[in-house]
């Protein structure tokens, strides 16, 4: 394409900028009655969904228990106590240190082996 059909080609879209563009009317495709596609159709049901009750939660073992308090608790009052600038003796807070090891070391130790097939996926 030449420069001088390029240059008339811009010029064309320029002067029709913003023109509607005229397109000549198609006919409609006839489509039978028969034929026509359902209107999309939502049933309303008066009854509310009522979910099955949950299963009662596990029982836990009151040294497993201990345990977990020992794990989340010795952290969270060593934090809690920096943050308000109160020092516990040095014997003490090697006591919570000891208590979170403790714990974690007692909840890794007692933990229930798992089917190794088992991938998690529930149905």
């Amino acid at each position: 394409m030449s420069t001088r059909d390029e240059d008339a080609a811009w010029q064309q879209i320029v002067e029709n900028y913003g023109d509607v563009p005229v397109v000549p009317d198609a006919p409609a495709p006839e489509v039978p009655l028969a034929e026509a596609p359902e209107a999309f159709h939502i049933e309303l049901y008066d009854e509310q969904f009522v979910p099955p009750p949950l299963p009662p939660p596990p029982v836990i073992r009151p040294e497993r228990k201990v345990a977990w308090v020992g794990l989340i608790g010795s952290p969270v009052l060593l934090v809690v106590l920096s943050l308000i600038h109160y020092s516990l003796p040095p014997v003490l807070t090697g006591g919570l240190v000891i208590a979170f090891l403790a714990s974690f070391g007692y909840l890794v130790a007692t933990m229930e082996p798992h089917d190794p097939d088992d991938d998690g996926a529930r149905v």
